[in-house]
C-alpha cells in the first residue's frame, strides 16, 4: 500500500473530508505485536483495508447502508463474542459498510458489556479502540482513529447514572462508496469484549 497526501484527493473530489492519505486496495498485511490489547494503537493500519481482511463472523461483517427518511440510523454490525482476531487486522472486528453512494457518514465503535449493570470502576476499565477508512476512486483513505476508555456519567435529576461506551471516530466524511470501521473492546486492557462497529447515516428530522 502507498500513501498519497489527502489534499490531492480533496482537490480531485471536493466532497470528501478525509484526514489521511489513501491506501491501495491490495497489499500485504502487517503484523501487530501482541503486548497489551489496550496499548495497541490502531492508527492508520494499512493491513485493515487489504483484500485478505475477513468480513464474516467472528472477525467481521459486511452490511449495506439503507438511508432513512427524515431521521438517523446506524449501518453497523456487532461481534458475536470477543474471539475476533485475524492476521490481516489483529484483534479487530471489522465492519465494511457499502452503498454509501457519496453520502455523509459518521463512523463509530461501541463496546457491548457482558452485563447491563456496569459499575463506575468497570466502566472506566473498559478499553475502546477503533479506526475508520473511506473508499473512493480505487483508494482507501484514513478517516481517523480513537483509543479511549468508557465514560461514566453520574446520575442527574431525570436519569440514572450510566456508562457511555460508544465513541465516534473522526468527524465523518462524504464522497465515499463504502467505509471500513475497525473496533476493539477490552476489559481491564486484557480480556476482549464484544464490539459494534459501523456508521451513523441520515439527514435528521425533515
Amino acid at each position: 500500500m502507498r500513501f498519497i497526501p489527502a489534499a490531492a484527493f480533496v482537490f480531485a473530489a471536493s466532497l470528501t473530508t478525509a484526514c489521511g492519505g489513501p491506501l491501495e486496495e491490495e497489499a500485504p498485511g502487517a503484523e501487530v505485536v501482541d503486548e497489551s490489547l489496550a496499548s495497541q494503537e490502531q492508527g492508520v493500519d494499512e493491513s485493515c483495508v487489504g483484500s485478505s481482511v475477513v468480513l464474516a463472523q467472528p472477525d467481521g461483517a459486511s452490511v449495506n447502508a439503507v438511508f432513512p427518511h427524515c431521521s438517523y440510523a446506524d449501518a453497523a454490525a456487532a461481534s458475536n463474542d470477543g474471539t475476533y482476531d485475524q492476521p490481516s487486522c489483529a484483534h479487530r472486528f471489522v465492519t465494511e459498510v457499502t452503498g454509501l453512494a457519496g453520502n455523509y457518514a459518521q463512523p463509530f465503535v461501541e463496546v457491548i458489556p457482558a452485563s447491563s449493570n456496569v459499575t463506575e470502576s468497570a466502566c472506566k476499565g473498559l478499553a475502546i479502540a477503533g479506526a475508520a477508512f473511506g473508499y473512493a476512486n480505487g483508494y482507501w483513505y484514513s478517516l481517523g482513529s480513537v483509543s479511549t476508555t468508557g465514560t461514566w456519567y453520574p446520575a442527574g435529576p431525570f436519569f440514572p447514572a450510566f456508562c457511555g461506551l460508544r465513541v465516534n471516530i473522526g468527524s465523518g466524511g462524504s464522497g465515499y462508496s463504502k467505509m471500513r470501521v475497525t473496533g476493539l473492546g477490552a476489559a481491564l486492557g486484557v480480556f476482549k469484549a464484544r464490539v459494534r462497529t459501523g456508521v451513523r447515516i441520515g439527514n435528521g428530522p425533515c
